[in-house]
């Protein structure tokens, strides 16, 4: 709506800005460019930034450092790229990666002029040489002859190159012709997009009629250093001095300085983005025109009035109505605004509401009553009961319904007033809404119910849990706003069966409030809903979702200053803050005016794109592909650029790979990952518009975390492969010990079968032997010796009898021997007793060392092989003297058996003797036990016998015992059973 008397069109367009508090770089803005990706680049004194609509993003840690110098032209090219000119290079972005370019002859010249060719490359003069671009190379081209230090220059869209040097402008056609125009002082050429070239030395300027340029009779600024032309054809010219901008079309001109709201009256910079807005760069900050869903109208203004507006109604023949705290009312009618106060007849107070009455809609002031036009002045309404009076409402019968507080509903019609009972107590504090719905039927919101007029008396719809503030009927549903949220039900079937059933929206589902001052449907029946702090829109999608049951949680658009509202905050006042207009527009009653619902179209879809991948500290592009091996923090950050309420994108992402499901990250720009395992992952992130639409299509960067060695598949076979062989191997080796066992028991076996085979051998065949020979003997004494025989038979007697207690002590020693109390000593005694038959020889027994115990199974051995020695010392070898010494040592001990006797020749100590097995079982005994034996004999010199034995086992040795131990107990225990 436009009125005369209102500000010029700039000054209602938002008006948005952002300086280094919002991250810019450098509040000194020298270029400005946006890519067809939506993102704004922003050249600074201070280096380069790209801006998605939230943040800032500068390139120290992934672009070259002359960026981080001043930015002099920004030029996008044909590929979704940007070209960056610096003081001292230029530089090429594309395909997410920075490409220098070298300037032939001087790495450091500066450039004087770039611009634009029609292929996407850039005409760059430096050192006043003219140079283009092939591909990221450049190559001279010839300036045309007495072509001075070139100031500016641009390619049209027919092909031709225009230079200016500040004497000529001049004009290098396609087929390289070459025109010459005599303007002296022209440093700025530009050319708009229907083909216009203009010209301007900074006070003047010109535009090219096809045959010169001529002279733009005020065209705005008296100085200027940019100018742009929008899609609507308006001129703008930033000053670049102490006049801000202006802008032209048809033939009005608008201006626009500081004091109007720019940051600073020095513009240095102008550009039109892909959605019509116009940005500004300053020396003070960033700054944008943005012509938002809202436009906004303050109702009053001057030293005394105020634009706190309270109360919104429109008029059936489309005048709307505006009512301010103590600041009268308004009235916008046909472009015009036409103010009512004190002067007319209406008392300062706060405006509770209008109602159709006549040519002038009836007034309700607060305390003071409701007011007519009579005339050119307003006037009391007679017979309204003294009170404060809230909501009038004009019905189709030409009643006017209004309440009163602590009076109750009343009814004027034909001048006559009557109370009306609504089935509550009559007080107003019980009636909270008030209003006539699309079809002109009445309705009363109470603390718990909401009726309808039937024609004599209200009847009963719906019942609600808290007080009623405003109802809607989108299409056949219904929408109850309450202080505790919104109720919903989506058709009217729900309302007559489920009166209790309306599911309630709150805070807590997603609205950004739960005290719900106005509800208004619009002709696509979303639901615009007012709170105190926020005005928002709920689709229909959503809320019918809601209602039926089908979704739990609604994200609502919701709007502020960016959006055109000079405040999104409401006053607490229910039922007069929201209507929709005849012509289907939503109007709100705003603590700063009115703001309307301009038709808009639907907000673009919003693109994700993947900025960034740190690894650690350290930075990467988007376009990383393998990570180094160990546990790694990795962070994906993502953005979508966007002039539209960018601040309420929302994303969802998914790391193929590690999560299972998308999940939503709500407004979060970027999202880590800690000690992820190696292996390849593809990171997914989509955006949705903050009206809920999204086109499906996720930016992805693929990954591949490597591992270490050890992580490795051919590690991993390998250990595989490893731990089989040392199953394998432990299986092996326990068969063969258990083989090993086997095959030792046999061993025991026989050498115990062996050994009780030598001493039969040794003891009972020799004593049946010599039992035979005295036999045989006492045969020849009966005859000839009967006295002889005599004393022979009991000499055998007597043999006979020792033989019995040597077999006896024999089978006594086979198990009675290896028992604990006996230590070697003690056994070896006992065998010296055993072999003594007379007082020769002499026999010793010593010891050295610490004694210990040993193992009876251990001793016993070591008895049995000494017990030999001895029988071989006292029976055979005819000694004079035995010595027998045991030596103690901490690991092993040594016993030495020394004889003076007879000897053994070496062929005995070989072989042994002839049905004798005595030096083979004291080796096989020896053998047993682990021990070393060594022999040292010879005939005439006595024998020396010496056995080693280790008493300490190593750890494998330990273990094998343990575990035969283990067995042979377990082998005990099942024979027993």
């Amino acid at each position: 709506m436009k009125t005369t008397d209102s500000e010029p069109l700039l000054r209602n367009e938002v008006l948005s800005t952002w300086t280094t508090e919002q991250g810019l770089p450098q509040n000194f803005v020298t270029a400005l460019a946006q890519t067809p990706d939506g993102f704004l680049w922003v050249g600074t004194l201070n280096g380069l930034a790209r801006f998605d609509g939230v943040h800032f993003r500068s390139f120290e840690k992934d672009g070259p450092p002359e960026l981080q110098e001043k930015i002099l032209k920004l030029v996008r090219d044909n590929d979704g790229g940007i070209w960056i000119a610096s003081i001292t290079g230029l530089f090429h972005y594309t395909h997410n990666r920075f490409v220098t370019i070298g300037i032939p002859g001087n790495s450091h010249a500066l450039i004087q002029a770039l611009a634009r060719a029609g292929d996407g490359g850039v005409w760059i003069v430096s050192d006043n040489v003219l140079m283009r671009t092939r591909g990221d190379a450049l190559e001279d081209v010839p300036l045309p002859s007495n072509t001075h230090a070139v100031r500016d220059l641009f390619e049209s869209k027919d092909g031709t190159l225009w230079i200016t040097d500040s004497e000529h402008i001049v004009a290098v056609q396609a087929n390289h012709s070459v025109i010459r125009y005599d303007h002296p002082g022209i440093q700025l050429l530009f050319g708009d997009a229907s083909g216009k070239m203009y010209a301007g030395d900074g006070h003047k300027l010109f535009r090219f009629d096809g045959g010169d340029f001529k002279l733009i009779p005020h065209p705005g600024l008296g100085n200027f250093v940019d100018l742009m032309v929008d899609h609507r054809g308006a001129l703008w010219m930033a000053s670049g001095g102490l006049h801000g901008l202006s802008r032209r079309y048809d033939d009005q001109t608008e201006v626009m300085t500081a004091a109007d709201g720019l940051a600073s009256d020095d513009v240095r910079v102008l550009l039109e983005d892909r959605n019509h807005d116009v940005w500004i760069g300053t020396i003070a900050g960033l700054q944008r025109f943005h012509h938002g869903i809202f436009t906004s109208y303050r109702v009053s203004n001057g030293p005394g009035g105020r634009s706190q507006t309270d109360a919104i109604f429109e008029q059936r023949d489309g005048g709307v109505w505006a009512g301010t705290l103590e600041g009268g009312v308004a009235e916008f009618k046909d472009g015009r605004r036409t103010l009512y106060g004190r002067a007319q007849g209406l008392p300062t107070g706060q405006i509770r509401g209008f109602a159709e009455h006549g040519a002038t809609p009836a007034i309700a002031i607060s305390d003071y009553g409701i007011f007519e036009r009579s005339g050119s002045r307003f006037a009391k309404i007679p017979s309204i009961p003294h009170g404060y009076v809230n909501t009038p409402v004009a019905t189709s019968d030409g009643s006017l319904w209004f309440s009163v507080l602590h009076h109750g509903l009343f009814r004027l019609k034909d001048r006559r007033l009557s109370s009306i009972d609504v089935g509550q107590p009559k007080t107003d504090s019980s009636i909270w809404y008030l209003a006539a719905d699309q079809q002109g039927e009445l309705w009363v919101g109470t603390d718990t119910q909401l009726e309808r007029w039937a024609g004599e008396r209200f009847e009963h719809v719906v019942n609600t849990p808290h007080p009623i503030l405003s109802a809607a009927w989108p299409g056949h549903g219904l929408a109850v706003a309450t202080m505790r949220g919104l109720m919903l039900w989506p058709d009217q079937d729900s309302v007559r069966k489920n009166l209790r059933a309306g599911r309630i929206l709150t805070q807590a589902q997603g609205l950004p409030g739960s005290f719900v001052l106005d509800v208004v449907s619009d002709a696509e029946e979303n639901l615009w809903v007012v709170t105190p702090r926020s005005i928002a829109c709920v689709s229909r999608k959503q809320w019918m979702a809601f209602a039926e049951g089908k979704l739990d949680h609604v994200v609502p658009e919701t709007f502020d200053q960016a959006d055109g509202l000079k405040s999104n905050e409401v006053l607490p006042l229910n039922q007069v803050t929201a209507i929709r207009s005849r012509d289907g527009r939503i109007w709100f009653a705003t603590v700063d005016g009115i703001a309307v619902v301009n038709p808009h179209p639907p907000d673009p879809i919003a693109q994700a794109v993947l900025d960034y991948i740190q690894v650690d500290d350290q930075h990467l592009g988007a376009d990383v592909t393998t990570i180094s091996p160990g546990l790694h923090r990795i962070t994906f950050a993502y953005t979508a650029p966007s002039d539209s309420a960018p601040e309420q994108i929302r994303f969802r992402y998914q790391l193929a790979g590690w999560d299972r499901q998308w999940i939503d990250a709500g407004t979060e720009r970027a999202v880590s990952y800690t000690g992820l395992p190696p292996g390849r992952y593809t990171f997914r992130v989509v955006a949705t518009n903050r009206e809920g639409v999204s086109n499906g299509v996720a930016a992805t960067a693929a990954l591949q975390l490597q591992p270490f060695f050890w992580q490795t598949g051919w590690f991993r076979a390998l250990l595989a492969l490893g731990l089989v062989g040392i199953a394998v191997e432990v299986t092996r080796r326990r068969t063969r010990l258990r083989a090993e066992r086997l095959s030792l028991r046999f061993q025991e076996r026989a050498a115990e079968r062996e050994r009780i085979a030598y001493q039969i051998h040794d003891t009972v065949i020799q004593d049946m032997i010599g039992v035979a020979f005295q036999l045989e003997l006492l045969g020849f004494q009966l005859n000839d010796q009967p006295e002889t025989a005599t004393m022979s038979l009991s000499t055998l007697a007597d043999r006979v009898r020792g033989s019995i207690a040597r077999n006896r002590n024999m089978v006594s020693n086979l198990h009675s021997t290896a028992v604990a109390e006996y230590s070697l000593v003690d056994v070896l005694q006992h065998a010296e007793a055993e072999f003594r038959l007379s007082e020769l020889p002499d026999f010793e027994l010593t010891t050295a060392g610490k004694p210990r115990p040993i193992d009876p199974l251990v001793r016993d051995e070591v008895y049995r092989i000494c017990r030999e020695a001895l029988s071989n010392a006292f029976r055979h070898g005819y000694a004079k003297h035995v010595e027998v010494k045991i030596i103690f040592s901490p690991d092993s001990f040594e016993v030495i058996v020394v004889d003076d006797g007879e000897g053994i020749d070496e062929v005995t100590q070989r072989q042994g003797r002839e049905g004798h097995f005595g030096l083979r079982g004291m080796h096989a005994h020896a053998k047993r036990i682990g021990a070393t034996l060594t022999i040292d004999s010879k005939l005439g010199q006595g024998t020396k016998v010496t056995l080693q034995v280790r008493t300490t086992k190593s750890a494998w040795k330990r273990w094998r015992l343990g575990r035969r131990s283990q067995e042979e107990n377990s082998s005990g225990d099942e024979s027993a059973r």
